[in-house]
């Protein structure tokens, strides 16, 4: 069963308005999203295709603390930490069926739950999510999202509505995701075991100080980055634990490296 890598969650403690804005100065394209009506969230949005940025913010706190969405409550579980990278999301359109076969791995399994989101133009989103939780590890699963559209009326809207655009710093698509662990080994296993996915070889990161594993997928790479020194990977653990760290895109423009709202986005050129 196929999946795609679909987006990363970054909670933010701002409105998603400024945090777009943050990200526009920094050369990206961004918009508004929308509303959870339900979860008492925000959001706004930067897409590279059909992978994305999600810039999650509260809304209404009391509603979102009483909110039964997983990621809701870890958006609000988080705020201690401050901004971030929080989660991603993998696309499938064969949602039940992941759902039967990761329960049968002995996964505690939430959903699928239904989402929507409502646009500034009162036009409404529809989705699936599914939570995963690996009771045997201290690892954080990526959720399972089930868009009500195909890939090709998603980017046929988005496209239409401006939403998916050229970024002015060249960028053009989304490489890696890296993830911070405390055991490489523990974590490509489990990972392994999740999605059968085959691991590439470890190699070195030198600019996150981390020994690393990457599972490739499309949408972008899952990379598993175990800190052996001081730097970045380390820093994320040690603050924020096994989480997702660094986003890195790649396109046109010159090599950068941004922070924004607590995380770490890197631009890599093509060659």
């Amino acid at each position: 069963m196929r999946l795609t890598f679909d987006h990363l969650v970054h909670f933010v403690q701002r409105t998603p308005q400024e945090a777009s804005e943050l990200f526009c100065e920094a050369g990206f394209h961004a918009v508004a999203g929308g509303r959870h009506a339900s979860w008492g969230t925000w959001n706004s949005l930067s897409y590279f295709g059909l992978s994305y940025v999600e810039f999650l913010a509260v809304e209404h706190k009391e509603l979102a603390r009483q909110s039964d969405n997983p990621l809701i409550r870890q958006c609000i579980e988080d705020e201690a930490t401050g901004e971030g990278f929080g989660q991603i999301a993998l696309r499938t359109n064969e949602m039940d069926k992941w759902a039967e076969r990761l329960r049968s791995q002995g996964m505690h399994v939430t959903g699928p739950v239904e989402g929507r989101r409502t646009r500034d133009d009162g036009t409404t989103l529809r989705w699936r999510m599914l939570f995963l939780e690996d009771a045997d590890s201290a690892l954080l699963p990526p959720f399972l999202i089930e868009w009500q559209q195909t890939d090709e009326e998603r980017i046929e809207d988005l496209a239409k509505r401006g939403i998916v655009a050229a970024h002015p710093n060249g960028a053009s698509h989304l490489q890696s995701i890296g993830y911070a662990v405390a055991d490489l080994d523990v974590a490509t296993a489990r990972w392994h075991s999740w999605f059968g996915w085959e691991k590439d070889e470890k190699f070195h990161n030198k600019e996150v100080g981390a020994i690393c594993q990457a599972f490739e997928l499309p949408g972008g790479n899952i990379v598993l980055c175990q800190p052996t020194e001081e730097g970045l990977a380390h820093s994320a653990w040690s603050t924020r634990g096994q989480r997702p760290f660094f986003a890195r895109l790649a396109g046109t423009g010159k090599e950068s490296e941004y922070k924004i709202c607590g995380g770490s986005y890197f631009l890599t050129a093509l060659e």
